[in-house]
């Protein structure tokens, strides 16, 4: 039987109400477990879940949750937590004088955009590796909110900023009224194998036998439901860790192929080349 969780009195962290700007609720963030709508549906409220939720409901609208699911809601929308058992996940919430700030600094990004929508609640299933860097996101706004560093606004904003970047990858999941959960139900175990496995296995026909489906029939869901092919996801994910190790590891190039499961360093540097545009060389001295 679904409950929809009873709002809870009890006080969330004092740092996620502590001012940014003038104004104390100009951005903060609530967790899940202590969430409660009450007073703030005149706010810009992105919800980020990881599990124990059921279902999710904006105004009028109830929806089935998934993990790593991200939805964006308007002011003067209610948003309610329908959970049998404890969830995880944070509601971060932005004034609408914060929103415009966000807008008039040329924040040009479709996440940022839906905000703004009218009509049925934008919602996304995001990429696992997504998720887990939104939520460090987010614990990285609540941590800044809570301190007296200096020029800590100009660093919410660049955060913020970043989370509607990373909503933007082609690996995460639009959702709408006409989706099939059957589909977005292979997409997203598919998605979780990819992030386990992407440095051992590069061929879709290899996460095809792990989900006893046959590769033509993972592609053709995945192409329906997000836009993109099967391929193109492990791609990112590859390109992804990647770029983060010729970044920010001491590693050769050699053994960055290595890890990723190339056997060939210069195959690595060709598929490197072919997918970021540029030489694994370029891209760590730039």
């Amino acid at each position: 039987m679904e409950i929809v969780k009873h709002q809870q009195s009890a006080l969330t962290k004092t740092s996620q109400h502590l001012p940014i700007y003038e104004d104390a609720s100009d951005v903060s963030v609530q967790h899940l477990d202590t969430y409660n709508d009450t007073g703030y549906e005149h706010l810009y409220r992105i919800l980020w879940i990881l599990c124990g939720v059921e279902s999710v409901r904006t105004g009028v609208e109830r929806f089935r949750a998934y993990s790593n699911l991200i939805v964006f809601v308007a002011p003067g929308i209610k948003l309610s937590i329908i959970s049998e058992t404890q969830p995880e996940g944070w509601v971060l919430q932005l004034s609408p004088s914060f929103f415009s700030r966000l807008k008039y600094e040329n924040l040009m990004i479709g996440s940022a955009d839906m905000l703004s929508t009218d009509g049925s609640t934008p919602k996304i299933i995001l990429s696992p590796k997504v998720g887990e860097r939104i939520h460090s996101l987010a614990g990285m706004i609540d941590e800044l909110a809570g301190s007296t560093i200096e020029n800590r606004e100009n660093g919410i904003v660049s955060l913020v900023k970043t989370i509607f970047v990373y909503c933007e990858s082609k690996c995460n999941l639009n959702l709408d009224k006409n989706r099939n959960h059957h589909e977005i139900d292979v997409v997203s175990r598919f998605k979780q194998l990819v992030v386990k496995n992407f440095t051992l296995k590069h061929k879709v026909s290899d996460y095809a036998k792990m989900m006893n489906i046959t590769p033509k029939y993972l592609n053709q869901v995945v192409k329906q439901t997000m836009g993109i092919t099967a391929k193109q996801v492990i791609q990112e994910q590859l390109v992804m860790k990647a770029r983060q190790e010729l970044k920010f590891s001491n590693q050769s190039i050699k053994e960055i192929a290595f890890s990723l499961g190339f056997s060939d360093p210069f195959h690595f540097s060709s598929f490197f080349k072919e997918i970021a545009g540029e030489s694994p060389t370029l891209f760590r001295n730039r």
